[in-house]
């Protein structure tokens, strides 16, 4: 929204105050052309091989926004089986939406199956049943870095306390459960918090994601999670994401050489 004439105005010239009038108050709008500015930004920031930006339809799952964002190009991140059964519904295809479950039980886990898309699975035991149940199935793997980061302590979800993720630690017996249940890992899955400043707190979680990655012999993508800083107000800090992107994607660079 900006500002002309002493009145705000939407992309294209749109009064908002006229919306008012049309459609009453309380009203929420949604400026796509900022979305797509957005995510404009994001897409040239990142110089790395198939690139894929994964909407967190948590963010806003608005129906309508979600069809722009796959509009957009992205991939569709869900956290719960109605935001996967909401994704299907706005025209994603199952193999263009990630399921990272927490804390939900396995019936929810196996309907996700049923409906084909990619299975996030973020602790031991789930990682264990998942196996014994379909060994076939291919999976990601969403690790916990031991990073504290993020706006506040309810916002940082990567550090050792967090229920969020494996532990880093873990990874003997992770490749110990992979083996045994003959599974495969195409993917591995890191987010830290959100409302993070400092790039350098997501080089550091890549660092660890790369090394980790390459005792697995068959990925196909790697997931670095987001949660930048936004500005809420001008004047108000921001991660910078062009500095963040240009560094990410140097390193991913030379993980690909040594990765093969």
């Amino acid at each position: 929204m900006q500002l002309e004439n002493g009145k705000f105005r939407l992309s294209g010239g749109v009064d908002p105050l006229q919306l008012v009038e049309k459609y009453g108050a309380p009203l929420y709008v949604y400026d796509t052309e900022v979305i797509k500015q957005q995510y404009q930004r994001l897409e040239q920031a990142f110089d790395v091989p198939e690139l894929k930006l994964m909407y967190a339809c948590k963010a806003l799952s608005n129906i309508n926004i979600i069809r722009y964002m796959r509009k957009l190009g992205a991939g569709l991140d869900t956290v719960s089986i109605q935001e996967v059964e909401m994704g299907l519904k706005a025209g994603y295809r199952p193999e263009e939406i990630i399921y990272t479950p927490n804390c939900v039980s396995f019936e929810e886990i196996q309907e996700a199956v049923e409906l084909g898309v990619m299975i996030n699975i973020d602790n031991i035991s789930i990682l264990e049943q998942f196996g014994q149940h379909y060994p076939d199935y291919p999976i990601c793997i969403r690790i916990n870095p031991h990073i504290m980061a993020g706006l506040n302590a309810k916002t940082s979800v990567g550090h050792i306390d967090s229920k969020f993720g494996i532990s880093f630690h873990q990874m003997p017996l992770v490749h110990r459960i992979v083996e045994n249940t003959n599974q495969k890992v195409i993917g591995i899955h890191m987010h830290t918090g959100s409302g993070i400043l400092d790039p350098r707190v997501f080089l550091q979680g890549a660092d660890i994601l790369f090394q980790i990655a390459l005792a697995f012999p068959d990925l196909e993508f790697l997931d670095f999670g987001s949660g930048f800083k936004v500005p809420y107000k001008v004047g108000d800090a921001a991660t910078d994401i062009e500095d963040l992107g240009m560094q990410i994607s140097h390193r991913f660079r030379q993980f690909c050489q040594e990765y093969g």
